[in-house]
């Protein structure tokens, strides 16, 4: 069999066209930043027939030398490998070879403690006069929501008679995990909302409309992370890790965290429970 394609270029382009996780917003983005580590360190016409275990693993001791992580390094693996299956999945190449992964160490989330976010909050309004990124942190830290899904949080999910956020609740507003879920309003934010969905149409972006993309919200973010003395390994995300970790602390039932978070996996929310030793040391003071 003659394969369709020939070069590493061939096959990206035609996976960007024809893969729809790729096709499409963040998702988009994120795997063509991964690819291109492998099309900036080998060329975009290398011969696909050649990339095998060892061309890769040279790229990752190249990778490592510029000083990225296991987990960098794993994803544009898994970026190399999913271009290589798509295509030989619809019969543009003949196969697709298996990559070895590396071996990561266990992850320590970073989280912020109440204190902290609301110290954050506090500068966000007093030194850079921004009440738009006061109510984000607010409401990412007591929703858990992620900042794809806050931005895109409209006025009609904001269901006040049931108390509840309802997230993914329509075709137009996807989650990460694909799914629907509730989540109830926290005292902490739940003015917050009332007050901006009193002066907007059911259609409009509750807390997205005063931002341009999520680079803007990032650029406010680091900021306000930075006066706070955070080091870059904080992130606004953190926001998100926070939220579980003070449920986890607080003795919430596993399920019911994995379904606050829309986590698919009840092992990823076991790893935002293992942040924290506290939740252990209340246990054993129980016997």
């Amino acid at each position: 069999m003659t394969d369709q394609f020939t070069t590493w270029q061939q096959c990206c382009e035609y996976t960007f066209q024809t893969r729809h996780a790729w096709r499409h917003g963040n998702g988009a983005r994120t795997s063509r930043f991964n690819t291109n580590h492998f099309t900036r360190l080998r060329g975009s016409s290398f011969p696909v027939r050649k990339l095998t275990q060892p061309v890769l693993n040279q790229v990752c001791i190249e990778l490592e030398e510029e000083g990225k992580s296991d987990a960098t390094i794993n994803r544009v693996i898994s970026a190399v490998s999913t271009v290589l299956n798509h295509c030989a999945f619809d019969g543009c190449i003949e196969s697709a070879p298996k990559f070895r992964r590396r071996k990561e160490n266990e992850h320590r989330y970073t989280f912020y403690t109440k204190e902290q976010v609301d110290h954050m909050i506090c500068l966000s309004t007093s030194v850079f006069e921004r009440q738009d990124l006061a109510d984000l942190i607010t409401v990412a830290s007591y929703s858990g929501m992620r900042q794809g899904e806050l931005l895109k949080l409209r006025n009609k999910d904001c269901d006040f008679a049931s108390d509840r956020l309802l997230i993914g609740g329509e075709k137009a507003f996807t989650t990460k995990s694909g799914e629907f879920r509730p989540i109830p309003m926290h005292d902490r934010f739940r003015k917050i909302l009332s007050d901006r969905c009193s002066q907007s149409s059911s259609q409009v972006r509750v807390l997205g409309d005063e931002w341009s993309n999520k680079d803007q919200v990032l650029r406010a973010f680091n900021k306000v992370k930075k006066l706070a003395g955070f080091d870059e390994t904080y992130v606004f995300h953190s926001l998100r890790h926070s939220f579980a970790t003070w449920h986890a602390d607080a003795g919430t039932p596993i399920r019911t965290l994995m379904s606050l978070m829309g986590h698919r996996n009840i092992e990823t929310t076991l790893r935002y429970a293992k942040t924290t030793d506290k939740a252990l040391t209340a246990a054993q003071e129980q016997i």
